[in-house]
């Protein structure tokens, strides 16, 4: 899947990760609204999955002191200077491009236990922790919501399951981990992204209609889902 790119000097990288920088200003460098890749230029380049939030074109005369003091510029008087190294033949009538932008990654949905008598576990969780059932769920597929409405655990039926002996290695613990996406373009992404990262796919219901979703394993053998999912 090919995306757009937004390419950022290496040092800018520290401050992308920790959000402290979500703009920045381009000069006949086109962008749209979108999904993004974020590329930083070291020898062997770092790329982060991202989105374009917003583009808005400004003569640099223009641009509003608190646009130029985000993007980490002394002012507004200190855009041309500071984009000098980029744009050398910058001028205050020229038009830029500012671009709002954030790191887009799967989000954890829930943790999902496995279990013969899944309804029976589902109370026992929800007593424990002060949770409530989702409305709608039968007895093989059971979501605990807290007080908000966020999900806090899933619990699945299966026919068998040997009990953990854990610490004792001969059957380790059974859990897995569930992640959302939003759409099924950004399912895709982030499955070619784990893979490449290390993962291997075991499961693809990438076709399923009603929730897209591939089961893949961690690089240590941990299975856990990537899915299409409103949080």
């Amino acid at each position: 899947m090919s995306l757009q790119e937004l390419r950022f000097r290496a040092s800018h990288l520290d401050a992308v990760r920790d959000g402290t920088k979500r703009i920045t200003m381009r000069f006949n460098d086109p962008v749209e609204v979108g999904p993004a890749t974020l590329v930083f230029e070291f020898d062997e380049e770092v790329r982060l999955p991202g989105r374009i939030v917003s583009a808005v074109a400004k003569r640099v005369d223009a641009v509003a002191e608190e646009e130029a003091l985000e993007d980490g510029f002394a002012g507004a008087h200190d855009v041309i200077a500071g984009l000098s190294s980029y744009y050398p033949d910058l001028r205050p009538s020229d038009e830029l491009v500012i671009v709002r932008f954030e790191l887009v990654y799967p989000r954890r949905m829930h943790t999902a236990l496995d279990a013969t008598d899944a309804r029976g576990l589902a109370e026992f969780y929800r007593e424990l922790l002060g949770l409530r059932f989702r409305p709608g769920d039968d007895d093989t597929w059971i979501v605990l919501l807290d007080a908000d409405g966020n999900r806090q655990l899933a619990i699945q039926q299966v026919a068998e399951l040997k009990r953990s002996t854990w610490p004792s290695p001969d059957v380790p613990m059974q859990a897995h981990l569930d992640y959302a996406v939003p759409s099924v373009e950004e399912l895709e992404r982030h499955r070619q992204r784990a893979e490449e990262l290390g993962a291997r796919l075991l499961n693809d219901r990438s076709a399923d209609e009603g929730e897209p979703l591939y089961v893949l394993a961690d690089p240590a053998g941990h299975p856990f889902c990537l899915l299409v999912a409103d949080l």
